[in-house]
């Protein structure tokens, strides 16, 4: 049998990838589809204490339960089967983040959140490790990259979405979440359970502890802390240079996902050209630039500007860290390197408005974002610093 004869034995129908890519969108919509209703839920619960800060956490609470289940969830996947833990996670994403149409108190809307953070994390763990056992190692980079474009249109889609039903009231884009029904169905019908990791490789493959890949988990988190003010505080930012509705703040972080889908269909050329490492880099690059542009902007074409130039690290980040984590362990440490690898994301989630609000309180919306522009720059700096450090002692190690 030739090679090519193999790789299409190998190759997984196309109803599983579409509908593996649609579940991974569910991640993304997640986040992004109540960003517009913000103001108007802040507004609406003005009377509550600390209002300001807990409509904060209504967006970013999921993260806080990811951080927490997605190990474990990760694990059980492991022994009862991915498809099973995927299908009830997908029921857990439903009933979470369905429940904003009914709640009325922000207590409750936080306890819902949590319920959609544990289905998130199962979604999203599941999700990549099923990509990338039903497809071939040379086809990682293919299928990241699309996962990545298919979560930046998915988000696109939500934005859109939430920011017309924003306009019509804060409770409309919590129905976004209903989607998650129909994937279910075609997750039962359509993907079948990955060939299970022989006993013996599952005991010698590396520890997700070891230290490359914890400095890779603080890479994930570190670029979420400073890209995450974008669809926290844009609204609120938008608003206040530029007097932009829940429609129009909608539209322009759609945007941003548009850019990140851009950037997903044309990964596998771009990780061609570039090592993981400088990818990182450059990640961090567009973060920085981005973030600067906006925190200076004195309107809202200066503020898109800044918001798009962020949207090409967003687009960089997922495809570039997951599969650096991918091609770092063997097979069968895999899911408890990404179910980590997802918790560091969504505890950066969590993080980010937590830090930013004392410095926004401090400093005011624009020297915060300029801050963590500065953030950014630096730890693009260490990345490359540390790249161009292993390949001067590779060169220097090399026979002459």
């Amino acid at each position: 049998m030739t090679e090519t004869m193999l790789t299409e034995v190998r190759r997984p129908p196309r109803s599983l990838l579409a509908t593996l890519l649609g579940v991974s969108t569910m991640t993304i919509m997640a986040s992004a589809t109540i960003t517009p209703a913000l103001p108007g839920m802040e507004r609406h619960f003005a009377a509550e204490a600390h209002a300001e800060l807990l409509v904060r956490l209504v967006l970013t609470l999921p993260g806080l339960a990811i951080m927490v289940s997605a190990p474990l969830l990760a694990r059980l996947g492991g022994r009862i089967g991915r498809v099973r833990v995927l299908a009830a996670c997908l029921v857990l994403y439903t009933v979470g983040g369905g429940s904003g149409l009914v709640l009325d108190s922000l207590p409750a809307l936080l306890a819902g959140r949590a319920l959609l953070g544990v289905g998130i994390a199962g979604v999203m763990t599941t999700s990549t490790a099923l990509l990338a056992d039903h497809h071939p190692v040379t086809e990682h980079g293919r299928v990241l990259g699309l996962q990545g474009a298919a979560m930046g249109f998915g988000g696109v889609v939500a934005l859109l979405l939430g920011g017309l039903l924003a306009a019509a009231g804060w409770r409309g884009p919590f129905a976004v979440y209903l989607l998650a029904v129909p994937l279910l169905v075609l997750v039962l019908r359509f993907v079948p359970e990955a060939v299970a990791q022989p006993a013996a490789e599952e005991a010698t493959a590396e520890s997700p502890w070891q230290p490359r890949l914890l400095g890779l988990y603080a890479v994930m988190f570190l670029g979420v802390v400073v890209f995450y003010t974008v669809p926290t505080q844009a609204p609120f930012w938008l608003a206040q240079v530029g007097g932009a509705g829940p429609a129009a703040a909608g539209a322009l972080i759609a945007a941003v996902n548009l850019v990140m889908t851009l950037v997903g269909l044309n990964f596998p050329r771009l990780r061609t050209r570039w090592s993981f490492p400088g990818l990182a880099t450059g990640m961090f690059a567009a973060f920085a630039a981005g973030l600067v542009v906006i925190g200076l902007a004195g309107g809202l074409a200066t503020a898109a500007i800044g918001m798009v130039v962020v949207g090409l690290g967003i687009g960089l980040q997922n495809p570039t860290v997951n599969g650096w984590v991918v091609a770092s362990v063997a097979p069968g440490a895999r899911t408890k390197a990404l179910g980590l690898l997802t918790s560091a994301l969504f505890l950066g989630q969590f993080a980010s408005p937590l830090l930013a609000q004392p410095v926004i309180d401090a400093a005011g919306l624009g020297r915060t974002y300029v801050f963590a522009g500065v953030l950014a720059a630096l730890v693009a700096g260490v990345l490359a610093a540390a790249h161009l450090a292993r390949r001067g002692r590779a060169v220097s190690g090399s026979p002459r």
